[in-house]
């Protein structure tokens, strides 16, 4: 099961204490990373078929693409305190910083011990992360970026050194060739695209390409272009004062219907609305209000 997080903060970042369930609900992924830290209690977090007691101190990772979820003891209930954000925060700064989030479920490291000096070093920076956007003082936003900047070097630097050599350099190889695909997918989401196309770029087969760009993003590959689309006629709406028909179509989406419909199910507003709520300079001169 998907999830689709909604972030609460004019940044792409959460942050949340959560006590699961005493049963074990439906496992499930959303397109957002996580790190959080058991801070109390006892527990099981499950990923996919691997399994972690969760006890007090300990960290756990959560990929964008692996099926997750956690189960509170009956008798000693756990609470978490995640931290959950939008990958694209550390794609702008270091995008090698998402290196650790691309290896496969079976390599993937979700379960940093409380004895561990990484869940010692990581712990803080968490909850320093939920004050922050809790309290909301002057200059959060910087600090929060700054702290998951942190969070994220931490994690691939234990990473590195718990791989070979070897490995870490396929691994490396292998990131930069997908990131040079989603540069390339970036820069031209707004023209017709075809994953056949991109797949050769990389010299892999188009299902290759398919798994890879889930695998780095959580998303299928449709799905990413169309949040990309959905993105730049968000900010065309709010900085442009064009007409609705031109965003659209200048976003790169080819059916004005089917734009209505995706964007009223992503806002919960029509485009009209979303401008009038955030531009509404910009709306008075618009023809199409």
């Amino acid at each position: 099961m998907k999830l689709n997080v909604r972030y609460e903060h004019d940044i792409p970042v959460n942050a949340f204490r959560w006590t699961p369930k005493s049963y074990k609900e439906p496992l499930h992924y959303h397109a957002s990373l996580e790190i959080g830290c058991c801070l109390s209690g006892r527990g099981t977090f499950y990923f996919g078929g691997k399994s972690f007691t969760a006890a007090p101190g300990d960290v756990f990772i959560v990929n964008n693409s692996e099926l997750h979820i956690a189960e509170s003891d009956p008798e000693s209930p756990c609470e978490f305190v995640f931290v959950n954000f939008d990958p694209g925060l550390w794609q702008k700064e270091d995008e090698m910083l998402l290196l650790p989030f691309c290896y496969p479920s079976g390599e993937f490291l979700n379960h940093v011990p409380a004895d561990s000096p990484l869940a010692k070093e990581l712990e803080p920076l968490i909850l320093r992360i939920w004050t922050e956007l809790r309290d909301k003082p002057d200059g959060y936003r910087s600090m929060v970026k700054g702290l998951l900047l942190q969070l994220g070097a931490s994690v691939l630097r234990r990473q590195a050194g718990l791989v070979s050599e070897r490995r870490l350099t396929v691994q490396r190889s292998a990131f930069r060739e997908l990131r040079t695909l989603l540069a390339y997918v970036e820069e031209r989401f707004a023209e017709p695209l075809d994953l056949k196309d991109l797949a050769g770029r990389l010299g892999v087969s188009p299902s290759r390409a398919s798994r890879a760009f889930r695998e780095a993003t959580g998303r299928g590959f449709a799905e990413y272009v169309r949040q990309l689309r959905l993105n730049e006629a968000k900010r065309q709406l709010v900085v442009t004062d064009k007409p609705i028909t031109d965003v659209i179509f200048d976003s790169g989406f080819q059916s004005v219907p089917s734009f209505y419909r995706l964007f009223a199910a992503s806002e919960g507003l029509s485009p009209a609305d979303y401008r009038y709520a955030l531009a509404p300079v910009a709306i008075s001169e618009n023809p199409e209000r």
